[in-house]
């Protein structure tokens, strides 16, 4: 049964119970509803970032780890630019340490969203810290190839 389905029966048992039996079944069932849903991608589960914190990129500019600014290369075409974010997909990452060979910074009309890349993981990074997600292999190659 879909959770959210489950959530909307447990609701109107719920409104619908008289005794302390009727409430306890209740309580099984939106327990077992959120277990449901967190163990799913539906409407209950943990949200994750989404091709939406990508969404208005203008420009990408990559750093490869030890090498000064002025060696930064900067990808301002747009067909370019779609290509490179069109091939991220932001799945979970339990890697905990990784050589992060480059500093991805992707521009956008209103802000930046600052990464690390290696050839396993993708690192968001924010004020808490950073997410990691696995690194496409497509996309990788297309950051290598930036370089030459």
């Amino acid at each position: 049964m879909d959770p959210r389905m489950s959530v909307i029966c447990a609701v109107i048992a719920l409104a619908q119970t008289k005794g302390r039996r009727s409430f306890q079944v209740t309580l099984i069932m939106l327990s077992m509803a959120f277990l449901a849903g967190c163990s799913t991608n539906s409407g209950l589960a943990v949200a994750t970032p989404t091709k939406d914190l990508f969404s208005d990129v203008q420009q990408i500019v990559l750093l490869k780890r030890g090498e000064p600014q002025k060696n930064r290369i900067v990808i301002s075409d747009p067909e370019r630019v779609r290509q490179m974010v069109d091939l991220l997909a932001l799945d979970k990452s339990d890697r905990l340490v990784c050589d992060m060979a480059w500093r991805v910074t992707f521009v956008k009309k209103t802000g930046k969203v600052d990464t690390n890349v290696c050839k396993r993981c993708i690192e968001i990074r924010n004020d808490r810290g950073g997410e990691r997600f696995k690194t496409p292999p497509a996309f990788y190659k297309l950051v290598q190839q930036s370089e030459k």
